[in-house]
């Protein structure tokens, strides 16, 4: 059986600390000689992740309402399930599975679109495009290590490990605004995303990536950790920056697939399409009861694609003036 930290089980509501890690010289005083191998790492964990998106979630999780998130043409469907605390601890996953025409159009975006803004700059993205998201605090990434691994290995393009390609990975402080009287959260979390190997019959497309975010306890003496440290109560750049927060915690899954024929042509109805998916569960920690986190997430899994589309055609019109 796997341990809790093995790649295999880290897909859960469970933080890593810098010893469960990859070696980072940012990290190197709370971590130990035994740090995991970089690429069996991430390659496990995107493996995982695969897995859980193309098995997992299809076949365990219950399907529920399909809902609107304007200005998305597409509608979304959510699903559920819950984990007993008999298989580890009790989690509440939440997804959403919508399906987008390719086009830069109202209501749309092109695949490409939606790389350069979901998998490109993920977290600085998502604070942009989601109002509730006030920060996306980068504390550290292994960029330097990610490359030495891919020259190391004879790879051709930095960022390629394995079968994986464009791979980051980082910890970022994400902020998340509460109203009052609870106060702001912040979720330490690290962030693993690639574009995935390509797969089906040869003569079609399956352009797809995928992006992992896993909660992690960050040392309060760790320099570059902002919120974690508590250096944002004096160092904030803002009014909000600089109140108090809740560390909490939240796993999450994300896939973008581009699924059809490879010429796109129409033929008996065989048109691409994009295929959104995101799975998480969360725990926000502090006095907000957890079946009251229950009620409020899958709303707000549903306005995210909205949110993403709204802001896509904004950036859209800002790059091409149309």
């Amino acid at each position: 059986m796997a341990s809790p930290t093995s790649p295999s089980s880290l897909l859960h509501l469970r933080a890593l600390r810098p010893h469960d890690l990859p070696a980072h010289p940012l990290l190197s005083p709370y971590q130990t000689a035994t740090s995991p191998d970089l690429s069996t790492f991430m390659t496990s964990i995107l493996s995982d992740a695969t897995t859980f998106m193309d098995t997992t979630l299809p076949s365990t999780f219950r399907p529920g309402a399909v809902k609107s998130s304007l200005p998305s043409a597409a509608r979304v469907q959510l699903l559920s399930r819950e984990i007993s605390a008999g298989e580890g601890k009790a989690e509440a996953w939440f997804a959403r599975r919508s399906t987008h025409t390719p086009q830069p159009s109202s209501g749309n975006a092109s695949f490409a679109e939606f790389e350069a803004g979901l998998l490109d700059e993920h977290s600085l993205h998502e604070s942009e495009y989601t109002p509730g998201v006030f920060d996306a605090w980068k504390v550290l990434d292994w960029g330097a290590e990610i490359a030495a691994l891919s020259r190391a290995g004879g790879e051709g393009e930095v960022g390629r490990v394995g079968e994986y390609k464009a791979v980051v990975m980082s910890v970022h402080e994400m902020c998340h605004h509460i109203p009052f009287p609870l106060l702001n959260r912040v979720f330490p979390v690290l962030i693993l995303s690639a574009r995935t190997p390509s797969t089906g019959p040869l003569n079609a497309t399956s352009s797809s990536f995928i992006i992992v975010q896993i909660p992690v306890a960050l040392p309060s003496s760790l320099a570059s950790a902002l919120y974690s440290s508590g250096r944002h109560r004096q160092e904030g750049d803002e009014t909000r920056k600089r109140k108090r927060v809740v560390r909490g915690e939240y796993v999450s899954i994300e896939r973008v697939k581009m699924v059809g024929s490879q010429i796109g042509d129409g033929v008996d109805g065989d048109m691409d399409k994009v295929v959104w998916e995101m799975a998480t569960a969360s725990d926000a920690k502090g006095w907000l009861p957890v079946a009251l986190q229950k009620l409020g997430v899958p709303g707000a899994v549903v306005k995210d694609v909205g949110f993403f589309l709204k802001w896509t055609a904004e950036e859209r019109r800002r790059k091409t003036g149309r």
